[in-house]
């Protein structure tokens, strides 16, 4: 997930998980260094994402969550794995 997001990829640690995500018809599991909390979140609460913060890797990103603690980035995991999908096809 790391590389997806522009970042350098990790090794997984005690700490990695797998978050199992639905994409049209097919269920997949993502690497990610660690899950801290599971939330709901209504479909209005996302604002959209600022131009001025999309960097690299967050192309795929469809929403930012104000919470107190922090902000949430919403991923759109559809749109991030048709990306992939034809980088992968334009690459064969």
């Amino acid at each position: 997930m790391a590389t997806r997001l522009g970042r350098d990829s990790t090794t997984p640690t005690p700490r990695s998980a797998i978050v199992v995500a639905e994409i049209d018809d097919r269920t997949i599991g993502l690497l990610v260094d660690g899950v801290s909390d599971i939330r709901t979140v209504p479909e209005t609460l996302p604002q959209p994402v600022p131009e001025i913060s999309i960097s690299p890797g967050m192309n795929d990103a469809d929403g930012i969550i104000a919470q107190p603690e922090g902000r949430i980035c919403r991923l759109n995991l559809d749109r991030m794995f048709e990306t992939a999908e034809r980088m992968r096809a334009v690459a064969a």
